[in-house]
């Protein structure tokens, strides 16, 4: 199966320390880039909402020409490689926030599915990109309620 490729930068209006003028530039996109505070919650702002548009519908092309289907209660291993636009020093994991959101309900139900495994980096300044494989896992088990309020064998209980 071919990968998903989905764009790794994304387009931010700034002002230009020298000139004054506003100015479009390309980064790669951050919660920091993404997200803005509002009444003390994180919310997608316009420059986010552009990129996450844009993932979407890179994905939605690739789901069709591929007959894909969101995957539902189970896990979604999204094997992962970058393409720096430069050698600049960045992590990886840095990215995850911005996609992994566009990809709901596209790929999988939610992205508490998502394990998110990075394969290897590279520099392609001509051509930055994401390249995605996504591989249906295993079930997600849901623990059943009890009556009783007690902790299973497997959690750690503090007496604080």
């Amino acid at each position: 199966m071919s990968r998903l490729i989905i764009p790794l930068l994304m387009e931010k209006r700034r002002r230009n320390k020298t000139t004054k003028q506003m100015e479009n530039i390309w980064v790669v996109p951050t919660w920091n880039h993404l997200y803005t505070i509002v009444q003390n919650r994180p919310t997608l702002g316009k420059w986010g909402q552009l990129y996450k548009e844009r993932v979407s519908e890179a994905a939605v092309d690739w789901a069709m020409d591929y007959d894909w289907e969101p995957v539902v209660g189970r896990k979604v291993i999204l094997r992962v490689w970058i393409y720096w636009n430069d050698a600049k020093s960045k992590d990886c994991h840095n990215t995850d926030k911005a996609w992994a959101d566009a990809l709901e309900g596209i790929i999988y139900e939610d992205d508490s599915q998502a394990l998110i495994q990075y394969q290897d980096f590279q520099i392609d300044r001509v051509n930055p990109r994401i390249e995605i494989e996504p591989i249906a896992g295993g079930l997600i088990e849901k623990d059943k309620l009890t009556r009783k309020n007690k902790p299973s064998k497997n959690q750690l209980v503090l007496d604080i």
